[in-house]
């Protein structure tokens, strides 16, 4: 690579020159150019979790301020998922604008983004916030390939986010899930869903091919928590199955329960129990380790986030036919 190439930087489209970490070009940051000063400024997002083990070769950090997680190689660097900053500009904020104006033809949407943000009905959206949340959405798309009954997903690497609003490259560090049975943190494919240490349990998924079909989007409790989240029958009753209660369940559209769930997590993102719980055990292995997690104080209307959802909750509040 020649020591002047001129290129610019995915966040704030400032151009630099030369090779990563030199001048002004900082260290490529999760798969692409950044200038310095971004460069350094996504780090401040991050912060690592002792999750994998030291000789995988890989960290898991979670972003301070929404609590996404993301998976890159030792020694690379990465960034949120989702958060933007105060130097995102230019292309990096198409998928924001591309929303923005979708957003007076579609009140759904618009009504969405608006709980997204915890903005009034009537405020308007910055561009910034609408990007965040086309990325959040993408990221609840992309993780859901790998969903399985019986398995909590963690964390992945989607090429492409925040910036773009959707995968680029099938570029990536992986996904990893925890197996609820064996508590065994493991990469996940979209393939047939496999423990090392357990049976083989079958599965095959496609976003595309589920985004009309019928989803669920749960709230259930166990003891002083509540664990909300995204599935089918056999993941509420999983967590039943656990000790836990059901408080409500609402069924709609797979694309619409996504943005649901998205909305959801960023609202309650301050509310997220800390990591020390599920290692100390205070929470039944099904619940995993995800932001989706929180005190039973913290109120939770699903209705509010997903109000064109059936409500199912009786289905799992007497025994199956």
């Amino acid at each position: 690579m020649s020591r002047n190439l001129k290129v610019s930087c995915v966040n704030c489209q400032e151009v630099v020159l030369g090779r990563a970490g030199t001048g002004g070009r900082g260290r490529d940051t999760a798969w692409f150019v950044h200038c310095r000063t971004c460069a350094e400024l996504a780090q401040e997002q991050l912060e690592p979790l002792d999750l994998l083990p030291a000789d995988s070769g890989l960290v898991i950090y979670r972003c301070r301020r929404c609590g996404d997680r993301r998976v890159c190689r030792a020694g690379w660097r990465t960034r949120c998922h989702v958060c933007l900053d105060g130097r995102s500009a230019g292309s990096a904020l198409d998928a924001g604008a591309a929303l923005l104006a979708r957003m007076p033809q579609e009140a759904d949407l618009a009504a969405g983004v608006r709980q997204f943000a915890g903005l009034a009905a009537d405020a308007p959206v910055p561009v910034r916030t609408a990007a965040e949340f086309s990325a959040a959405v993408a990221l609840g798309e992309d993780l859901d390939r790998y969903a399985r009954d019986g398995w909590s997903v963690v964390a992945g690497d989607v090429h492409g986010l925040p910036w773009f609003g959707r995968r680029l490259q099938p570029t990536s560090h992986g996904t990893w899930a925890i197996h609820d049975t064996c508590g065994t943190l493991q990469k996940a494919t979209t393939a047939q869903a496999v423990c090392r240490s357990c049976q083989p349990e079958p599965g095959s998924r496609s976003f595309l091919l589920l985004q009309d079909t019928p989803y669920l989007l749960y709230l259930v409790r166990h003891r002083g928590l509540q664990k909300f989240g995204v599935g089918g029958e056999r993941r509420v009753r999983t967590h039943l199955g656990a000790g836990a209660t059901v408080l409500q369940v609402l069924e709609a559209r797979h694309a619409d329960v996504i943005t649901a769930e998205a909305i959801l997590k960023r609202q309650k993102q301050m509310e997220a129990v800390p990591l020390r719980f599920w290692r100390t055990r205070r929470m039944p292995a099904s619940f995993g380790v995800g932001t989706e997690v929180v005190r039973a104080s913290v109120p939770i209307n699903l209705s509010v986030v997903l109000p064109n959802g059936v409500d199912v909750t009786h289905r799992f509040t007497r025994e199956p036919v």
